[in-house]
């Protein structure tokens, strides 16, 4: 268990942990010169068999950035209150920090007792009950203690050893994340981060990675509550020896995680709560000092709805960063207002992934209504109704394990097809809506060769995002047919203009070769201006009379798949040259290379220098 200690600047927090450890916080030369914690201080103890540690931290409110640095959601708070003070400014701050970014339990010392009278205790105390009333302290212990005397130090130590007994952390299927609160170098062993495990967990050997530059490292070696571990998982104090990377390449602030959880944003969507002391209502486009673990950033609060955030109100909105941040679906962040320099209130992070469009769109709303579940299965249910959901996306938002991942998409009940999830009743939907739209289109216009995915993508009915797939699955099930870039039900039969009809019978024969003529010379002994001959090809192409290789010829399937079985047949014993293949086939070189490159464009052969090699199907070449 991870106790963190909280209160004004002098109420004794450094002598509390002394008292209780033996040990002294205070490392830092100036800390020592001016009796004052400026930065955060570690000790461990055993008590009653387990292993404990402290996060003392600095209570001067020049100090803020480095107390948010020490407080970690499953620590033990340990709220200081000077007897002879009573309740002070840091004292409420503190505290309020420790409530925003999640703390559930707690214990009050009333310190300095030595130094107040019974009536100064007393008022403590009631200053105390009535601050911690709305709080998760509201029914915490309030311990008074004398650390030169020892008075009440073994009362607190029972309290903590049995709340260090009790202490359990429920670990979900998250990948493993460490937030870098100090980083330094060991003659002989290299790269050292401490800091406190967020989630997952993490033995030596694993592969891990700086989050927000993907830099890898591997964990060499491991400490826990500064002993000898061989794992480090959520809640624990960790220091870690880390290999492949410099000093230079990681600073309090950064994120140790394993390398699919890598990744940073420019905006984040986060459920904000301003505190209901704060003397203001928060404004679109305010500046903040934006905290979340050890990091530390400038940055602005957009309004997603057009009145401003009142003092004990919450809401929407989006915190965008002046640089990019590691966050994650559940994460904390504490904000502070930059010209009050006092906490404005925190949050919770619902999506990480800064707005692709509009950020009041409707559709985007939509979204983040869903994302605030706190399931991420009853999230990704909600998701795959209103768009196609990448997992790989949603993974890492979420920073599912890929266990964990796989778990949620089986309780979501979505439907999986490769990385994309989608809702099965909005995709038989969409399915249904894209035969109707295509049954309607062949009524009116029998003589079409169908509609393009652009056109059935906008047709009434059609979930966004789902046409993809669900033309994917009608063409595996052959109720769609596709050709030319166009869709049309398998069972319709094109009607063919009477005039298009003659003109393929009329230039039939003499397109009944290998070799057909060029678009220009069919025109002259047609007799027919090219512009307008070209025109009736092209739709003879699209009805699937013709294939055209070429802007200036075309070809009978059946002639063309002649050409297909001579490249396969090439293939099979070594790549070919344009000279072999037209060797083999009798045709002309420049008609050879209209066909190669047709061949090159439909990924049915693929060009390497000066030679091909057969790779795709020949359905592309003459559908």
């Amino acid at each position: 268990m991870i106790v963190t200690l909280a209160g004004h600047v002098d109420h004794g927090k450094t002598s509390i942990v002394r008292a209780l450890t033996g040990i002294d916080t205070d490392r830092l030369e100036e800390e020592k010169r001016r009796g004052l914690t400026i930065d955060l201080g570690f000790a461990y103890a055993d008590f009653g068999g387990v292993r404990v540690g402290f996060v003392d931290v600095p209570g001067h409110h020049r100090f803020i950035h480095n107390m948010v640095a020490g407080v970690g959601r499953r620590q033990h708070a340990l709220l200081v209150v000077a007897a002879d003070d009573g309740v002070m400014p840091q004292t409420r701050e503190h505290l309020q920090i420790l409530a925003l970014i999640g703390l559930q339990s707690g214990v009050v010392a009333i310190n300095k007792i030595d130094r107040a009278t019974p009536a100064q205790t007393a008022q403590a105390r009631g200053e105390i009950r009535a601050l911690a009333a709305d709080t998760f302290l509201h029914d915490a212990p309030i311990i008074e203690v004398a650390c030169p005397d020892g008075r009440g130090i073994a009362e607190l130590r029972a309290h903590l050893a049995a709340a260090a007994q009790r202490h359990a952390v429920q670990r979900a299927a998250l990948q493993f994340r460490l937030a870098v609160d100090r980083a330094f170098s060991v003659r002989g062993a290299g790269v050292v981060v401490t800091g406190t495990v967020a989630s997952g967990a993490a033995r030596p050997g694993d592969a891990l990675a700086v989050a927000a530059t993907g830099q890898p490292a591997r964990l060499r070696g491991l400490r826990v509550q500064d002993a000898a571990a061989e794992s480090a998982v959520e809640g624990d104090r960790a220091a870690m020896n880390l290999g492949g990377i410099d000093l230079r390449d990681v600073a309090r602030g950064d994120w140790i995680v394993t390398p699919e959880a890598a990744g940073a944003t420019a905006s984040a969507a986060v459920d904000l709560q301003v505190l209901k002391d704060f003397p203001r209502a928060v404004r679109h486009w305010a500046p903040v000092h934006a905290y979340v673990a050890t990091s530390h950033a400038q940055a602005r609060v957009a309004l997603l709805e057009g009145s401003p955030v009142k003092p004990g109100e919450g809401a929407i909105v989006d915190v965008v960063f002046d640089a990019p941040a590691h966050l994650k679906v559940g994460d904390r962040l504490i904000l502070r207002d930059q010209d009050l320099g006092r906490t404005l209130g925190g949050g919770v992070v619902i999506d990480p992934r800064a707005p692709s469009g509009r950020r009041r769109a409707p559709q985007r709303q939509a979204r983040l209504a869903a994302m605030r579940e706190t399931d991420p299965a009853a999230a990704l249910k909600q998701l795959a109704a209103l768009e196609v959901v990448e997992l790989a996306a949603f993974r890492s938002n979420w920073n599912l394990t890929e266990s964990g991942a796989r778990e949620a998409v089986q309780r979501a009940g979505v439907a999986q097809r490769g990385t994309q999830l989608i809702d099965p009743e909005r995709l038989a939907s969409t399915r249904e809506a894209l035969l109707e739209g295509l049954a309607r289109h062949h009524e009116a216009l029998p003589q079409s060769e169908g509609m393009t995915q652009h056109a059935l993508a906008r047709a009434p009915g059609i979930a966004s995002g789902a046409v993809d797939w669900a033309i994917a699955e009608l063409l595996e099930s052959g109720q769609l047919r596709s050709r030319s870039g166009h869709f049309a039900l398998a069972s319709h039969v094109t009607a063919v203009p009477a005039n298009l009809a003659s003109l393929f019978e009329r230039i039939r024969p003499a397109l009944d070769t290998v070799q057909p003529p060029s678009s220009g010379d069919l025109a002259k002994s047609l007799q027919r201006p090219l512009p307008h001959l070209d025109k009736d090809l092209r739709a003879l192409a699209g009805l699937g009379f013709i294939v055209r290789v070429s802007a200036n010829r075309c070809y009978l399937k059946e002639r063309l798949l002649e050409l297909v079985a001579i490249a396969r047949r090439l293939d099979a014993d070594a790549p070919f040259t344009v000279r072999q293949f037209r060797d083999a086939s009798g045709v002309g070189r420049n008609v050879v290379i209209e066909v190669l490159e047709h061949f090159d464009r439909h990924g049915f052969t693929r060009r390497e220098g000066d030679l091909r090699r057969v790779v795709g199907d020949a359905e592309r070449v003459a559908p």
